[in-house]
């Protein structure tokens, strides 16, 4: 019983605790408050602004209040969203951004002080400048930024205020089930890099119609710029062999090209199965497919022979990523020189070659060298790297040399025998044969 007595007692006391904690939750929460509130502050004076890209800069003078905080302006966008935008009291400019549309709008501010104390609102008109999304789809009804070029279409952008934004490409295609045609997206691209190229490829030569809707990160949505456009023809240039005669470098790199595991009975090498076997791996290399520029100088360079003659168009890099962050680090090429010849000097000498163009490449994401590849990078890695080539002279040629200036660290001078040179999963050339 008196177990009992004590588990009853210890039960009692148990729900007199739950009661008082139920009793706390209920009361009213009046929040955490400040410290101290401050003195009421001045109206801002002196309101001025300048046109903004979908918005406007605003200017003022200040209250000389010591209680102030900050600056707040409060506007409603077109789509009815509610903004509010704030600036330091170190600053006299608070900017203004979202608008869809060049306009007139009201917008309030007021000065806070310590305790959110606000001074009365004060309110200007503004007239906003024309949007970033706008000015960058009216870009696009131009031959320069939106063209046909070899199997597709190139987009070319200037995102000068570097906003976020997404382009979509389009293509309307026939459905033969229904016999009626509609859009289908062929691209999809997120950034806000300050400029770039979209391209879009395997598109057969005949007239198409293409279009382009940019989104920006306020909701705002552009109408569709449609072109019709007729892509050149273009093919992948198969079954490309290490041109024959190679030897490993010598101490100056003067009696050929360098490839990894050569075999001077056999004139065979790693590399002819693996850097050209046409397999982009998945996502980005599979380990019997990379290739490896094992030991060789910067710069170097590797001779290929197309087995007849053909104009290039571009060459497509995938870069070599094994989760280790290889993207666009010190392996990774970023600078390389394409040539041609139809008679290569048999010393391995350049006075046979025509230089068909340098080519750099780009990192999506603007990220300095040593920082890991983020997810627009890994994507934009994994599509692989498209260099196009000028075809100011349309000559072709059987023999192509690339040359290696550079990897993403920037070296463009290294002694034969550093082990990490240069790695890359695949690379091809396209263009078309001329018989």
């Amino acid at each position: 019983m008196k177990k009992i007595k004590t588990i009853l007692k210890k039960a009692t006391l148990w729900n007199i605790a739950i009661a008082l904690l139920y009793t706390s939750a209920c009361t009213e929460d009046t929040g955490i408050t400040a410290g101290r509130v401050g003195e009421k502050p001045d109206q801002l004076k002196e309101l001025k602004y300048e046109e903004a890209p979908g918005g406007a800069v605003i200017s003022y003078s200040l209250p000389t209040s010591p209680d102030l905080r900050y600056v707040k302006a409060m506007y409603t966008l077109e789509n009815g969203k509610e903004m509010i935008s704030k600036a330091s009291i170190y600053d006299n400019r608070v900017v203004i951004q979202g608008y869809a549309n060049i306009g007139e709008h009201n917008i309030k501010l007021v000065a806070v002080a310590v305790g959110d104390v606000e001074s009365d609102p004060v309110m200007i008109k503004i007239k906003t400048g024309q949007p970033s999304y706008l000015k960058l789809a009216e870009s696009f009804l131009s031959d320069d930024f939106f063209y046909s070029t070899f199997g597709g279409v190139n987009i070319q952008y200037n995102n000068e205020n570097a906003a976020n934004i997404i382009l979509r490409v389009f293509k309307y295609v026939l459905d033969p089930k229904t016999n009626t045609y509609s859009w289908t997206t062929l691209n999809e691209t997120y950034t806000k890099s300050k400029q770039g190229t979209i391209r879009v490829r395997g598109e057969m030569p005949v007239p198409t119609k293409y279009g382009i809707v940019i989104r920006d990160q306020w909701g705002n949505i552009s109408d569709t710029v449609q072109r019709t456009l007729t892509p050149q023809e273009e093919y992948e240039i198969k079954n490309l062999l290490i041109y024959g005669g190679i030897t490993a470098y010598t101490d100056m790199n003067r009696n050929g090209d360098y490839i990894t595991n050569y075999n001077p009975q056999s004139n065979t090498a790693e590399m002819q199965v693996s850097l050209f076997d046409g397999a982009e791996a998945s996502p980005y290399y599979a380990t019997a497919r990379q290739w490896f520029g094992r030991g060789a100088p910067v710069p170097f360079q590797f001779t290929l022979d197309a087995r007849k003659k053909a104009q290039i168009s571009r060459v497509k890099l995938w870069g070599r990523n094994d989760n280790f962050g290889l993207l666009f680090q010190a392996t990774h090429p970023k600078e390389f020189e394409l040539y041609g010849s139809n008679s290569p000097a048999a010393d391995g000498s350049w006075d046979s070659w025509t230089h068909l163009g340098t080519f750099e490449g780009v990192r999506p994401s603007g990220l300095a060298f040593g920082t890991n590849a983020n997810a627009e990078d890994q994507d934009y890695a994994r599509k692989g790297e498209d260099f196009e080539v000028d075809w100011q002279s349309p000559e072709a040629f059987k023999y192509f040399r690339i040359r290696i200036n550079c990897t993403w660290n920037g070296v463009r001078e290294q002694p034969l025998g550093n082990a990490l040179t240069v790695a890359f999963s695949e690379l091809k050339l396209f263009g078309k044969y001329i018989d």
